[in-house]
């Protein structure tokens, strides 16, 4: 009785559990590990693996839905990307892009799938190489690229998308400036000053 009792109690505890997927290339090399739930649907840990047997990818499922943390990796071990999900699914949280020496390429930050507050975007060196304004998930505001010995080299300022408007400035790679640009709502851009011309008042020019 005594062994029927848990032999009972075990095929109830695997019928309520998740089962245990693996996926296998012809050479038998497993590729991925997840759990599904009785509907079929992902739900737990998910680890996927390169050929070679390191780890791509480490995630989480909940009921077939992405959510919590998942992190992209190079085949050397280093990590490539970092995300965070919500629990609908969405891109929302911090996202960051590295280099394959590990250094920080891109950061970001989503709100429900949709890009908001500054990217900023860094050389290999972990230098800054330019910062941009999001809103709505395009381009909008402010923006500054930097030369990688963090002098300026252009400023101005994006609308709806990669669409320069208004004053744009551009510098050389020590700090002087090369041209004051003025743009118009065509992003069409006409150079207004440049070295050995009067000064301007740039507000007071139109396009």
């Amino acid at each position: 009785m005594r062994i029927a009792i848990i032999l009972s109690l075990l095929f109830f505890l695997q019928s309520c559990g998740n089962k245990k997927i693996e996926t296998k290339n012809e050479n038998g090399q497993v590729l991925e590990v997840f759990y599904v739930n009785k509907n079929g649907e992902k739900d737990g840990n998910y680890t996927a693996y390169f050929e070679s047997g390191k780890i791509k990818e480490e995630s989480k499922y909940s009921s077939g839905i992405l959510t919590g943390k998942r992190t992209l990796y190079f085949e050397t071990g280093k990590i490539e990307i970092e995300e965070l999900y919500s629990e609908q699914g969405m891109l929302n949280g911090p996202y960051k892009l590295y280099y394959p020496n590990g250094t920080l390429k891109l950061e970001k930050t989503y709100v429900d799938n949709m890009i908001e507050g500054a990217i900023k975007v860094y050389y290999p060196s972990g230098k800054l190489k330019e910062e941009v304004s999001m809103s709505d998930n395009e381009e909008n505001g402010p923006f500054t690229e930097f030369y990688e010995n963090g002098k300026v080299h252009w400023k101005g300022t994006y609308r709806n998308g990669d669409n320069e408007y208004g004053v744009l400035y551009e510098y050389d790679s020590l700090g002087a400036p090369i041209k004051i640009m003025k743009c118009d709502t065509l992003a069409i851009c006409r150079t207004v000053w440049k070295p050995g011309m009067p000064e301007i008042n740039v507000d007071t020019i139109k396009i």
